[in-house]
């Protein structure tokens, strides 16, 4: 039985066929791969659930890579694979070519020749087709999903990867709203603390002793207010 596919993947054309000679990425997208592993070179054995008609079958086998030309955007896979349970299998061989239709949109082109054996080949082929149909379309969605989201999170890490310059907020200096505590006369007080003593104790100067306390404390009082005035006149020619 032969087949012949033809789905368009909005992604270039180097980009696909990267992806597609990845057999075991490739093989995540396609429906029911429950695993692949390498086993050889160009080598690789699998399990695949998949339902044909009312029959549901656990296929494992092995895909082997038999040509890639990358020059003419062409590769060829032959995979044998069997259930045992069943009693079923299927020997194919698939000729995949890409055709660029846009700046980033492929063709993927695959033409089948499949044999089926056991409870397989019982099945007639329009329901063999419908089930090849159906997986070849999903297989096409899930690529075109592959290559979305991987854009998606491209995209995100460039987001990601840009630098934040944070502006700490300027925080305004504190003010103290009391008033300034004048400046006491000391100067003043102390000159005339020390004029009052300084004539006190000249020798041809007699006073009392109250005496003596009304001048030193006269004088200390004209010598803060001395300081006084001159500290305002200072301060108003400032």
């Amino acid at each position: 039985m032969n087949f012949t596919h033809r789905c368009t993947i909005p992604v270039t054309r180097e980009a696909l066929w990267q992806f597609l000679m990845d057999v075991p990425q490739m093989a995540s997208c396609v429906p029911g791969v429950e695993s692949v592993t390498p086993c050889g070179e160009n080598e690789y054995s699998g399990r695949m659930r998949v339902k044909v008609g009312p029959i549901h079958l656990t296929l494992q086998g092995v895909l082997t890579i038999q040509e890639q030309n990358p020059q003419q955007w062409v590769a060829v896979a032959r995979a044998e694979a069997n259930d045992r349970r069943v009693g079923g299998g299927v020997h194919l061989t698939a000729h995949m070519t890409l055709i660029e239709s846009g700046p980033a949109a492929t063709d993927l082109d695959v033409q089948t020749e499949a044999r089926f054996l056991g409870k397989l080949g019982e099945f007639g082929q329009p329901v063999i087709r419908k089930q090849a149909d159906v997986t070849i379309a999903e297989f096409a969605r899930n690529v075109a999903a592959h290559f979305h989201n991987a854009a998606a999170v491209l995209r995100d890490e460039s987001e990601q990867s840009e630098p934040v310059i944070l502006q700490s907020p300027e925080v305004p200096q504190p003010q103290s709203s009391a008033p300034s505590a004048p400046a006491k006369p000391v100067i003043g007080i102390l000159v005339g603390l020390g004029s009052a003593l300084l004539l006190l104790t000249m020798r041809p100067l007699r006073v009392s002793p109250l005496s003596a306390g009304i001048l030193t404390v006269g004088l200390t009082l004209l010598g803060a207010v001395v300081e006084k005035g001159l500290r305002s006149r200072w301060s108003r020619r400032g």
